[in-house]
């Protein structure tokens, strides 16, 4: 993954995280449960919550998929004094934040999807700019000598045949 990518999903996370007083973490991760960027008031075990919550938007999955659908929307957890909210982020990532008791809960909806289509397209330009460096590098490295070499043999077997 590109660092320029994981630079651009968290400066987006540090200005949510900023802009709504009541939310005090917003993590992104992969399906894998490996930590890819986040913004948090306090600290954070970015490791343990990435697994965590991998695992219980994978359990909303798994109970969506029983009950007939293919995957769920969003999996909510509520305590006393915090409430987190886990939306899939495209196919790979999930998107995880967490607001103290004051955040409504569509409030903290409202914000994990809008922010979730910021990092769907941070990524699909992230993927568009490496697919074309890599061509460039393809097309970069291709040894123009292989052509040359190739045709080189096929006129010297034509010779040795006659």
């Amino acid at each position: 993954m590109a660092d320029q990518y994981i630079d651009a999903c968290r400066q987006e996370l540090e200005k949510l995280v900023s802009r709504e007083p009541d939310l005090d973490a917003a993590l992104l991760c992969s399906v894998d449960g490996l930590p890819v960027a986040f913004a948090c008031e306090n600290e954070l075990e970015t490791d343990s919550m990435s697994a965590m919550c991998s695992s219980m938007l994978s359990l909303g999955d798994a109970l969506s998929i029983q009950g007939g659908d293919e995957s769920c929307i969003q999996v909510v957890t509520q305590s006393r004094g915090c409430t987190f909210a886990l939306i899939h982020a495209g196919d790979d990532m999930l998107l995880a934040l967490m607001g103290n008791r004051s955040l409504k809960l569509g409030m903290l909806l409202g914000h994990a999807r809008k922010e979730v289509e910021i990092i769907v397209e941070l990524m699909s330009k992230s993927n568009a700019h490496d697919k074309k460096g890599k061509a460039a590098s393809l097309f970069k490295n291709k040894e123009p000598a292989l052509l040359e070499e190739l045709v080189n043999r096929v006129v010297r077997e034509a010779q040795d045949k006659q």
